[in-house]
């Protein structure tokens, strides 16, 4: 039986004090009370974990991701996609998007990158050949179609930028466009400084040949449709034909005019 001594500490049974806790004493006891282990949401982190390790392990994961996203925004634009989807689409769990990626804004960001430094690599090399500027520029609407096939959804992107004033492309995104930009422009500026183009402005020449290639890979329903109601064969309308005409209508617009030529080419 506990007793107390007039002005002293509770005594045991014994007479002898009972000794004191000191205070960090009982400040641990009261954490390690609050404290208390949960085995199982602790094996769930551990689970979790492991598995994020182990998905980021994979040597294909982050391009899973990419191409899983690279037809979600062609599909349903920035906004329109939930990060869900592209986990589902890539079969992934969804944090390991976020291992790779900041944000959807970042992925999105790499989307485009990933692709113009693709196309830009390809056409930078065309541009860069030995071959003659005309020649050149044949060979580089040729691949700027092919590629855009290859990357069936750049066009429905590209468009949807186009059409909200590029609002999400960022100064490190146009800077990988400009790749493209200067292939082209680079092979006018060759070819007139040679004297076998006439005096066409080359970005305005890039313009009238990169964007209809746009419109053109990205309306692939849209001509199958028209040829139907229409009714004409939607073989006219088929890649190498486009091919051709684009490049009849380019080496047209860099004939050098004829000495007596007007403003418009015609003779006077």
């Amino acid at each position: 039986m506990k007793s107390r001594r007039p002005g002293g500490r509770a005594t045991g049974d014994g007479g002898s004090p009972e000794p004191r806790l000191s205070r960090r004493s009982r400040t641990t006891g009261r954490l390690a009370k609050a404290e208390v282990p949960n085995p199982a949401r602790h094996a769930e982190a551990g689970r979790q974990a492991t598995r994020r390790r182990r998905e980021s392990r994979l040597p294909d994961s982050r391009q899973r991701i990419l191409a899983a996203a690279t037809v979600e925004f062609a599909l349903r634009g920035f906004e329109g996609t939930a990060v869900d989807r592209i986990a589902a689409r890539a079969r992934l769990n969804k944090a390991m998007i976020y291992y790779h990626f900041h944000s959807k804004k970042d992925l999105y960001s790499t989307v485009l990158r990933s692709i113009f430094t693709t196309m830009g690599d390809g056409l930078s090399a065309i541009a860069s050949s030995d071959a003659a500027p005309a020649d050149k520029l044949d060979r580089f609407v040729a691949a700027f179609v092919a590629e855009g096939q290859a990357h069936a959804h750049v066009a429905p992107i590209m468009l949807r930028e186009i059409a909200e004033g590029g609002r999400r492309l960022d100064e490190e995104t146009y800077a990988v466009m400009a790749r493209v930009v200067r292939a082209m422009t680079g092979i006018i500026t060759e070819g007139r400084a040679a004297g076998q183009f006439g005096p066409v402005d080359p970005i305005l020449l890039y313009l009238t040949t990169v964007w209809p290639i746009v419109v053109y890979l990205a309306t692939t329903p849209i001509r199958s449709a028209l040829a139907r109601v229409a009714r004409f064969d939607v073989g006219r309308l088929d890649p190498e034909r486009f091919i051709a005409h684009l490049q009849m209508l380019n080496r047209h617009a860099v004939m050098p005019a004829a000495p007596d030529a007007g403003p418009t080419g015609e003779l006077s």
